[in-house]
């Protein structure tokens, strides 16, 4: 009986030591995620700036110096795909974070599982 309850004991340390690494990931990861946001959040507030700035000069608001207008067209399309590229990789990254929770979430449960299973049955 000794033997078999220090086996559980020991499983059961080991098991709590495995979701704390678990844990530990998902926060790294999570970290990790919103920095990218972050940093992205950056990059899409500079492009619509630059976006501004080459659409006034593509109306005639702005003085585009010697640039012409087929350059400035062609900027400025490059400006919306890389604008595009990003919304699509923010698009990514939000997906990332939902399923980072999703996976805390279902650990939580899973230890609540277990905690349930390991009271005796008469307190059941």
């Amino acid at each position: 009986a000794k033997r078999a309850l220090r086996r559980r004991r020991k499983l059961e340390k080991e098991t709590k030591q495995l979701i704390k690494q678990e844990e530990l990931k998902r926060l790294h990861k999570a970290q990790a995620v919103q920095r990218q946001l972050e940093e992205l959040e950056e990059r899409q507030r500079a492009l619509e700036i630059s976006g501004v700035e080459l659409e006034r000069e593509l109306r005639g608001e702005a003085d585009s110096g010697t640039k012409d207008e087929s350059q400035m067209l062609h900027e400025w399309l490059e400006l919306v795909l890389e604008k595009n590229k990003l919304m699509r990789y923010e698009s990514e990254l939000l997906i990332i974070a939902q399923q980072l929770e999703l996976e805390d979430h279902q650990s939580r449960l899973e230890q609540k599982l277990r905690e349930k299973m390991a009271i005796d049955g008469k307190s059941k």
